[in-house]
Parts: structure tokens; C-alpha cells; sequence
């Protein structure tokens, strides 16, 4: 089980980089191959530059992802991608509407779980997040922390 934190950088400007966190149910069966299941939010804000300027106030979305990770040569290293869903909601400034985009996701990346101990464990990750929505089709980043621990 883990709890994870970071930066979420969106694939779009008009977006400021912030905040996005949540929790993951992870499993390694073999040396070599593992899976996790995680949810998420991210919260972002607009960065009041051109040409989106008091158009957007903010954004934020929760997302769920499931992965297949593979362990290189049984080490700690793991490369995973999978397949997952998302709903983004934009707040519009001085509108009485928001918008809003479900998609699925498709996503990619690398992590490095030390471990403390038999039970605890440490887990920097990048990943990038493609969005295959109606309105929003960017590949966003990912630089998270977890925290982990076996049960």
C-alpha cells in the first residue's frame, strides 16, 4: 500500500504546474514483474498569461490507473504502462459554466522502490499521462514520491 505526492506538469501552458497525490495498491508476484492499481487528483492553476488570461480559474480531476511494471533483471528499477480513466473539470472565470472531459488515459514511466526493512519502502516515480479525451488530448508529467508499506 502507498501513499504518493508530487508535481503534475500539464501538457499545456495556459496551466501552471501543481499539485497532484493519491494511493496505490501495488503487487510483485515474481522477481520480474509486477502490477498497481492507483487513484489520483491533480489541482492546478491557471498561470494568467496569454492567451487564456481571466479565461480559466483553475482545473482539477481524479483519475484511476492500472499497470503492468517490469522489474529489470529482478532489481528494484521498474518500468510500467497501462491503461486507466480520468475526468478533468476546468473552471471558467466570470461564466456561470465549467467544463468539463472524461477520457481514457494511457500512461508510461520509471521508479526506484527502495526498500527499508521488510516492511517499508520509498518510491520515486516519473510518469507521462496521455489523455484521450474530447477536448483535451496532451501527454502530461508526473513527479511523485510514495510512501509504501506491506501489510
Amino acid at each position: 500500500f502507498e501513499i504518493y505526492s508530487g508535481l503534475y506538469v500539464p501538457g499545456i501552458d495556459d496551466l501552471d504546474n501543481d499539485l497532484t497525490f493519491g494511493l496505490r495498491y501495488a503487487s510483485r508476484p515474481t522477481e520480474q514483474f509486477g502490477w498497481t492499481l492507483s487513484v489520483g487528483y491533480l489541482d492546478l492553476k491557471q498561470n494568467n498569461t496569454q492567451p487564456l488570461n481571466d479565461v480559466i480559474g483553475s482545473a482539477n480531476g481524479y483519475f484511476v490507473d492500472a499497470n503492468a511494471v517490469w522489474y529489470i533483471a529482478g532489481s528494484d528499477f521498474g518500468l510500467f504502462g497501462g491503461i486507466g480513466f480520468g475526468t478533468v473539470n476546468i473552471d471558467l472565470r466570470n461564466t456561470t459554466r465549467d467544463e468539463s472531459d472524461d477520457a481514457f488515459t494511457y500512461n508510461y514511466g520509471v521508479h526506484y522502490a527502495w526498500n527499508f526493512g521488510e516492511k517499508y519502502l520509498l518510491k520515486p516515480e516519473i510518469k507521462w499521462r496521455k489523455w484521450d479525451g474530447d477536448t483535451y488530448e496532451k501527454t502530461d508529467e508526473e513527479y511523485t514520491v510514495s510512501f509504501g508499506w506491506r501489510f
